[in-house]
């Protein structure tokens, strides 16, 4: 037997000799009741270590099975990946919304019923769709597709339709590359050109020196085979019908209006459209005044030198053989320099009556506008604008 192993007597060793302390202060040994509560106490506490024990236990379970359900759930080895078939007779009417990614698509399919799994619809899609596209637009499909199925239908409801998307803002050489490329060859550029060269055929009016401005930003849908001439008709129909709306009649005030939409489309976010409207017509109206009859836009300049930047040299704005050189020339500039939509449009026709000859945008990102009466406000506006481009270089580029 070891030292270590010997009963406490047996080593000399005794448990309830008082401590230097208990006898500084006068305890000369520990009493019954003391030794009692004393083992009471190491139960208690052993008791309270098996609690904690057991909690911390409990706790790793429950989390071990929520961890195992989620898993399960995702990965579910027993899940129906794929359906075979063209479906099983019950009819779908499922729509894919402008701007949604592919990704957006499988999950509604899916949560429709149409597919078994998005992410495996994913995986046919990349390997299936040879670059063709999941166009918006209503479909009838049916429930428990197979990927390569559902995938089939929706681009073979697609392959008698000729799909474009124009964005808004766009100007007319822009929206000529979007039709052709997304023409899938119907149309070459040269087609295109030619088609808007004599744009008085579709009720034009002549004192607009192009189409620029006419060719409405939206979705399209013909059918495959339909003409130049009546895809161009469409878009300049839409405009027609926003003017209308906008209760814009009579050639100049059309000129006007589309003109003026077109800048406050790209000088402002949509919450400012009215305010930068009301600011351009008091600019205008007000030849003698704090602007002497300039609008002073970026974004004129930029369209009559054919680039698009959000900084211009002195030597640019002193231009005035640049007929949209608003810094140079007072008035309208030559004519629109977009395609407005009927927001901006709306804007135009009935501006916001306000004081103001400034505007500036601070921060490209959130959008904020400043607006003020004075060029010295409007300086220390501008100066909030630099520091935000010191600060983000390559949106200001």
């Amino acid at each position: 037997m070891t030292e270590q192993n010997k009963h406490p007597e047996e080593s000399g060793l005794d448990l309830f000799r008082p401590t230097a302390e208990d006898e500084r202060k006068g305890i000369t040994g520990i009493t019954m009741e003391q030794e009692i509560v004393s083992v009471a106490t190491l139960r208690a506490r052993k008791r309270r270590r098996h609690a904690v024990l057991l909690s911390a236990i409990s706790l790793f379970v429950v989390a071990l099975v929520i961890i195992s359900g989620a898993l399960i759930t995702r990965y579910d080895p027993f899940k129906t990946r794929d359906y075979s078939g063209g479906g099983n007779g019950t009819t779908v009417t499922f729509t894919i919304r402008s701007g949604q990614s592919t990704a957006q698509v499988a999950q509604e399919l899916e949560a429709a019923g149409v597919i078994a799994d998005a992410d495996k619809f994913l995986e046919v899609y990349t390997k299936e769709s040879k670059g063709k596209y999941l166009q918006p637009g209503t479909y009838e499909l049916q429930q428990h597709m197979s990927s390569s199925s559902a995938i089939t239908t929706i681009i073979d409801a697609n392959s008698n339709v000729l799909y474009l998307a124009i964005p808004q803002g766009k100007r007319v050489s822009e929206t000529i590359d979007l039709i052709v490329s997304g023409s899938d060859g119907a149309f070459t550029r040269k087609q295109v050109e030619d088609a808007v060269s004599n744009y008085t055929q579709y009720g034009v009016p002549s004192n607009f020196p192009s189409i620029e401005g006419w060719l409405h930003p939206g979705e399209y849908r013909f059918p495959k085979g339909t003409d130049i001439k009546k895809v161009i008709q469409t878009m300049v129909d839409k405009t027609k019908a926003d003017l209308k709306e906008a209760g814009v009649s009579g050639d100049q005030k059309i000129f006007e209006v589309l003109t003026i939409a077109s800048i406050v489309e790209l000088e402002a976010q949509p919450k400012d459209y009215v305010a930068v409207a009301g600011i351009i017509e008091n600019r205008l109206n007000n030849p003698d005044g704090e602007t002497s009859g300039l609008i002073q836009s970026d974004a004129t300049v930029t369209y009559g030198l054919g680039v698009r930047s959000y900084h211009l040299t002195e030597e640019q704005k002193a231009d005035k053989s640049n007929k949209y050189n608003t810094y140079a020339n007072k008035g309208l500039p030559k004519g629109p320099i977009g395609s407005p939509q009927l927001a901006s449009i709306k804007a135009a026709a009935a501006p916001e009556k306000n004081p103001y000859y400034y505007w500036v945008t601070v921060d490209l990102d959130s959008g904020e506008t400043k607006y003020s009466r004075t060029y010295a406000e409007h300086q220390r506006y501008v100066e909030e604008y630099n520091q935000w481009c010191s600060k983000h270089p390559n949106r200001c580029s």
